[in-house]
């Protein structure tokens, strides 16, 4: 391999990392490199934007830490998640990409780019391993060659994502992280239809009663949610489901259950097992829902998303 190549992959792999900035910093880098390959010089307002969005798409979707401390969050995280929480009063909780409303998005970017000189372009290279020479002041930088960063993007981002998870798996006590980056890297997430559940939980609760509230839900207002919310499990289980309306299901995103709420999934979970295997159904949700009920899933996924 290059030696410029494989210096640089060892500053990915080995470099310290209290929070995720480095990676965000090297990848937006590269993908500039690939998205520009005319271009000489590299300003920090181009990578901004770039950097923004990788932390948007993680945070939208899952939630996900980017350094160690929740309550004194990487400045670029807060103001990400600020401008998340902005988005999320003005258009509902449904996820979306930031490539499809960043013209949307009023995005301080000088704001950014200071962080950047103060606390993130300095860090990441050595003397003994120069990637660019940074101009600091003048919040640019110039690769040293920017054609090798371009033939090797492909490995360089599979190494970067894999350096990324590593550290999110130190930060955050959620499953399926790698998926969860791969999923938001690629803009490659989609929802499942729920409706294949229907006939499993209409077997336990013909009447489409809410979980929340008891009362028979009216069919034009008749939603499913998960209790555990899907951005912590990035999974759609029947052990996990449970009929709500419409309304109920908005209040429930990334909401943390309470110890009654997992109580009754984990009675309603065993009445529906105990009726499956009396009507003889054997298939892959019946089976998933035994192993969930055997291994405690409910439990255990509930306390590790409350940390």
């Amino acid at each position: 391999m290059n030696k410029y190549i494989k210096d640089l992959a060892n500053i990915i792999r080995n470099g310290d990392m209290e929070n995720t900035y480095k990676m965000a910093w090297i990848r937006s880098i590269v993908e500039f490199c690939v998205t520009n390959p005319s271009s000489k010089t590299i300003h920090f307002d181009d990578l901004s934007p770039l950097i923004f969005g990788y932390y948007w798409n993680q945070t939208i979707f899952f939630y996900l830490e980017q350094g160690p401390n929740p309550k004194k969050r990487p400045k670029i995280h807060q103001i990400v998640k600020s401008k998340v929480d902005e988005y999320r009063k003005l258009n509902g909780y449904v996820p979306i990409f930031f490539t499809k409303v960043e013209n949307d998005i009023d995005l301080n970017i000088s704001q950014i780019s200071n962080v950047l000189k103060e606390n993130v372009c300095w860090r990441f290279q050595s003397k003994q391993n120069e990637v660019y020479d940074l101009d600091k002041e003048n919040q640019t930088l110039k690769v040293h060659k920017p054609e090798l960063l371009i033939d090797y993007a492909d490995i360089l981002f599979e190494l970067i994502n894999y350096r990324w998870v590593q550290k999110l798996e130190n930060l955050n006590t959620h499953p399926r992280i790698s998926q969860k980056v791969k999923g938001t890297d690629r803009e490659n997430i989609k929802r499942a239809n729920l409706n294949t559940f229907k006939e499993y939980l209409d077997i336990e609760n013909p009447k489409r009663l809410s979980f929340k509230t008891g009362k028979p839900i009216p069919d034009d207002k008749l939603s499913m949610d998960h209790v555990i919310p899907w951005s912590y499990l990035y999974s759609d289980d029947l052990w996990n489901l449970v009929y709500v309306t419409r309304s109920e299901n908005s209040s429930m995103n990334n909401r943390l259950p309470d110890e009654f709420d997992i109580e009754k999934l984990e009675k309603r979970n065993t009445s529906l097992l105990c009726k499956l295997d009396k009507m003889g159904k054997s298939n892959k949700q019946t089976e998933d829902l035994r192993l969930a009920i055997e291994n405690n899933y409910v439990r255990k996924f509930w306390n590790s998303f409350r940390g």
